[in-house]
């Protein structure tokens, strides 16, 4: 397969390749001879480099780790995609990075707690152009498209004792000749079989967003090494003097959606009640089975106050009964569960607008509890106050939702800090305070603030939104002024 393959050909390479591919042990389509030579030829000639790796996909375009943001890596002069690899309750290999589904999904616990049916349902929270067609996919899926456009692989197996079914897979569609990079602690068999042929990193772009800055990439090029792994694709392949291409607006592989089984909602006053049962949340459980019970009512806590969003309960009565789970979360031994309750009362909070949200927020970020002692997991050399990081981590990506002057403050008193004042007060989020801001003040005056940030990754995440939203003349005016060279990475769509 050579660069000029047609879309219309892959396109339809791919319809044939993901056609009823929802589970790993289904029928492979069958390339012919002469097809799977040019493919073997077209993976060689990627893996003798310098090739462009997408960390997740391009997940600027669509949803990481999805049919659609692998697809973008491709049309945008990429050559293969890192790939997150984990398995459902029954089997099933899927792409899916986060241990937990909450970040993204309507649902908790892990992928592995779920069927692949049961997956299907969950709704993503932001799921993007894409809409209902934004899923989790099955690894047959995305190895179907890599396939299609003899794209490069980075297997990041998220869970030991999957690799002989990967290997399977990788076997049945005969792809090891695309398997560049796998994790060295849960590669098993795959690192171990000759025909797994590793390569190596020049470096990385996406921890700070070098990506879009022409300096940052060269410096990355003259490094040693095969390829160059980023989040977006666009200014390495503008290095590399490739054009970019068209992205497509169509899901690669279009379904029905499956439709949801819910249970019948609970009215507010029930909610309330969840929400009001909290007496233990200060006495965390010390027995493995105490835990587990202890657990499951900070999730069901946790449900009750995403259900209250969803009914759109703003009642002076709601708001207090949230507020008392933010300040009051839950103490747990387990990161799973900390203060998970709290976490999503307080993102119900934001997204509902309440007078003092963005208080509460600031309340929560700059929290350092000496309640937590009891909960402190030993293992991590990290402040006191990052045990309540599940609650902190909400509270950008909310605020992002909540414009105002009490949010825009709030966000540029984070970008002040420095970094070991940051430290003390939680995992670092410069990048998402940042984005936040722009979301809330959508003007050139903040993009080029945000440009002249201090850290790299404050600045390359203002430049990648403001190319998001290029078509508008804040944006762009931005970008003119601000960060002309990233003119270049403009696509159309």
């Amino acid at each position: 397969m050579n660069r000029s393959l047609s879309r219309i050909a892959v396109s339809v390479l791919c319809s044939l390749l993901l056609r009823g591919s929802l589970r790993a042990e289904e029928s492979i389509h069958v390339e012919s001879g002469d097809a799977a030579k040019m493919r073997h030829e077209r993976v060689a000639a990627r893996r003798k480099g310098p090739g462009i790796i997408c960390h997740r996909g391009a997940s600027e375009h669509a949803m990481e780790n999805t049919l659609e943001a692998f697809r973008a890596t491709f049309e945008l002069g990429g050559d293969g995609n890192e790939i997150d690899i984990r398995m459902t309750s029954d089997g099933v290999l899927v792409v899916f990075h986060d241990d937990l589904l909450d970040r993204h999904l309507e649902a908790y616990g892990d992928a592995g707690d779920y069927t692949w049916a049961e997956l299907q349902r969950f709704r993503f929270r932001a799921p993007g152009k894409f809409g209902a067609q934004c899923r989790i996919p099955t690894l047959a899926e995305v190895f179907a498209l890599h396939r299609a456009y003899a794209g490069l692989m980075h297997l990041d197996i998220k869970r030991t004792g999957l690799d002989t079914a990967i290997a399977e897979l990788l076997t049945k569609m005969d792809m090891w000749g695309h398997v560049a990079f796998a994790n060295s602690d849960t590669g098993g068999m795959i690192l171990k079989d000759p025909r797994f042929k590793p390569q190596r990193y020049k470096a990385g772009l996406y921890l700070d967003h070098g990506e879009v800055f022409p300096d940052a990439i060269e410096a990355v090029l003259k490094k040693p090494g095969d390829h160059v792994i980023a989040d977006d694709p666009r200014g390495v392949a503008v290095a590399l003097g490739r054009k970019l291409g068209k992205l497509s607006k169509e899901p690669v592989a279009p379904r029905k959606p499956e439709p949801r089984i819910d249970a019948k909602s609970p009215t507010k006053a029930d909610l309330l009640a969840i929400l009001r049962a909290a007496d233990d949340w200060n006495a965390p459980a010390e027995t493995f089975a105490g835990r587990m019970i202890s657990g499951a009512r900070i999730r069901t806590r946790a449900r009750a106050a995403e259900e209250l969003f969803a009914v759109g309960a703003s009642s002076k009565e709601a708001r207090s009964v949230l507020e008392e789970r933010v300040r009051k979360r839950s103490l747990h031994p387990h990161w799973m569960f900390h203060g998970f309750d709290g976490a999503m009362s307080l993102r119900t909070l934001v997204l509902l607008r309440a007078p003092n949200a963005v208080d509460l927020a600031r309340f929560v970020l700059w929290r350092d509890d000496p309640a937590l002692e009891p909960v402190i997991d030993p293992r991590w050399k990290n402040p006191r106050a990052w045990t309540d990081f599940r609650v902190k981590m909400v509270v950008f990506p909310a605020l992002a939702k909540c414009p105002g002057a009490a949010t825009e403050k709030l966000c540029r008193d984070y970008l002040a800090l420095t970094d070991a004042e940051a430290r003390e007060l939680g995992p670092a989020q410069f990048e998402e305070a940042g984005r936040a801001l722009l979301a809330v003040s959508p003007k050139m005056e903040t993009a080029l603030e945000l440009f002249q940030h201090r850290l790299q990754e404050v600045r390359g995440r203002a430049v990648l939104d403001c190319l998001t939203h290029a078509t508008e003349g804040w944006a762009l005016a931005a970008l003119k002024k601000g960060a002309p060279h990233a003119l270049a990475y403009r696509v159309e769509e």
